[in-house]
């Protein structure tokens, strides 16, 4: 008799735990992920290649509010090819962190949410200046499928970042130069002066 009622409570919180579990909805299959949903692949900016990473993520993703996080919100500074600077150099005179987030936000509303975006780097090297700064220099291509016809869907070229830690030991972008490798070539800034209004 001690048997079957012990058995018998058994069962009833075997029941009793199926019911609560199946009650708080973790037999529940999920909804499916928006396609036109952001997606995000931050990751805290400890170091320098932690910073490009999250920069190929955010054009990747096309996710402004990470390019963003990218840039220093303190003397942020923009230096453009020498060309682009002789063509749009009023567009570049008072470029900061705004305008650099308002240009790639321009550029994601004229981009198609499936469409390629891509930063290729090559050649890159890094130098740390002190325990709070570093250099890293590296060529470029960027590829972002925009519904603009009469701009390139590309941009080649070279950067150098300039790369500063905050009190809490995270890289920010303080100084972005670009430079032009061929007469030719679309560059970033070029990209940017097209995309900034």
């Amino acid at each position: 008799m001690a048997v079957i009622k012990k058995y018998s409570i058994t069962i009833l919180i075997a029941v009793f735990i199926i019911t609560y579990l199946q009650g708080c909805g973790i037999f529940d299959t999920r909804s499916p992920e928006d396609p036109n949903m952001v997606r995000s692949n931050y990751e805290p900016p400890t170091t320098p290649d932690a910073v490009l990473r999250n920069l190929e993520y955010s054009i990747q993703d096309k996710n402004s509010n990470n390019y963003g996080k990218n840039l220093s919100s303190i003397n942020y500074s923009y230096v453009p090819d020498a060309k682009a600077q002789q063509i749009y150099g009023q567009i570049f005179l008072s470029w900061n962190q705004t305008a650099e987030r308002h240009y790639y936000e321009n550029l994601i509303s004229q981009t198609n949410a499936t469409s390629t975006s891509k930063l290729f780097l090559s050649n890159k090297t890094t130098n740390l200046i002190t325990p709070d700064s570093a250099v890293t220099a590296a060529d470029y291509i960027l590829v972002f499928q925009h519904k603009k016809t009469n701009i390139p869907t590309s941009a080649t070229g070279k950067m150098r970042l300039t790369f500063k830690s905050d009190e809490n030991a995270f890289f920010y972008i303080n100084q972005w130069e670009d430079f032009r490798k061929n007469d030719s070539d679309f560059t970033w800034s070029e990209m940017k002066a097209s995309f900034s209004n």
